[in-house]
């Protein structure tokens, strides 16, 4: 028995408020159309008018109950203003899925205005609109977490700059941005840094608060705006020791008998740049051009022995006369001290 297809008046079909997308034969002897309609969507909705600034345009078809329209169906897109990337301002696609999906790309002109796509597909339409225009940089919000970071040690802060555009949007990803600090430094040890804002129209950097106290004004700029915060750069109550910078020396006695039992003990008390005491055990060594030490070398080498970063070695006189120059050293960093070996 042959199977034979009906097909509906068009009368009947207006009449029903129906938009057809496709008509034939089948199993079921149905008809397949746009009874979900298009849905439109635009990334991103607002592009620069630079003539290559473009916003791809997404349309869902989908046909009678809300399934997909099927593989075949032709989507036609048009716009009031830019071009797609056919260089036209019409586009026909093929859907060639099976989730009724198409794109084209919206690329911008230099004029300014409110682009109008329109989508349309078997007497279904939609429209979205894509702002084209010479979007400024307008406002920047800065914040810094924490607020407050100890001198001396490598604390920081994040430094985070929220950008937004004159419409009120976040700033488009790669807009250049810097910051610049009036204390400590950033994460290239530098006061100033470059960076780019990432997909949400955030940029950050990491400020660390060196060695000095006070308050660090940061500074953001892009677009020609700028934003500053502040944070506070304390002093460390307990800071972490860092190499030697300094050794101040110093003698019990600075002129003894050359009678060969005579001494002096030298001290050297070693600091870090911040004139912190280094850490106990830190190396050291003492060098003499005249006399002895406890060793009965001319060389002796010891650490410091407290947390007040001292070191210390006994100078014997020997028994010829003169000027001993005792030199300190740790870490590169040298110290001399004069002692007298005087006569009888």
């Amino acid at each position: 028995m042959k199977h034979r297809c009906w097909f509906w008046t068009v009368g009947m079909v207006l009449w029903m408020g129906w938009s057809i997308l496709n008509v034939g034969c089948g199993s079921s002897g149905g008809l397949v159309q746009v009874g979900g309609g298009i849905a439109l969507s635009a990334s991103p909705t607002v592009i620069e008018a630079d003539g290559m600034s473009s916003s791809v345009i997404t349309a869902t078809v989908t046909s009678t109950g809300g399934t997909p329209a099927p593989i075949g169906t032709q989507v036609t897109f048009s716009t009031d203003l830019g071009r797609f990337s056919n260089g036209s301002t019409v586009y026909t696609v093929t859907i060639s899925n099976g989730t009724g999906t198409v794109t084209v790309t919206l690329i911008s002109g230099t004029a300014e205005g409110t682009a109008t796509v329109k989508c349309s597909s078997g007497g279904a339409s939609q429209t979205i609109q894509v702002y084209i225009g010479n979007v400024s940089i307008s406002n920047i919000q800065l914040s810094a977490s924490p607020t407050s970071i100890q001198a001396g040690g490598v604390t920081s802060s994040l430094i985070t700059a929220t950008i937004k555009d004159s419409l009120g949007s976040a700033a488009k990803a790669g807009t250049p941005v810097s910051f610049r600090t009036t204390l400590g430094f950033f994460s290239n040890k530098q006061s100033t840094y470059a960076t780019q804002t990432d997909t949400n129209g955030l940029a950050y950097a990491t400020l660390f608060a060196g060695d000095v106290t006070g308050i660090a004004e940061i500074a953001c700029t892009a677009g020609g705006v700028t934003s500053v915060v502040f944070v506070e750069i304390v002093q460390n109550p307990n800071p972490t020791p860092g190499g030697v910078a300094n050794i101040a020396v110093s003698a019990s006695q600075l002129s003894i008998l050359a009678d060969g039992i005579s001494f002096s003990t030298i001290s050297a008390v070693l600091k870090d740049l911040n004139g912190t005491p280094v850490v106990t055990g830190t190396p050291v060594s003492f060098v003499t051009t005249l006399g002895a030490f406890s060793n009965g070398s001319k060389t002796y080498s010891t650490t410091t022995t407290s947390a007040d970063g001292i070191a210390t070695a006994t100078l014997f006189a020997g028994t010829t006369p003169g000027t001993a120059k005792v030199t300190v050293s740790s870490g590169g960093v040298s110290s001399l001290i004069y002692i007298e070996f005087r006569s009888f």
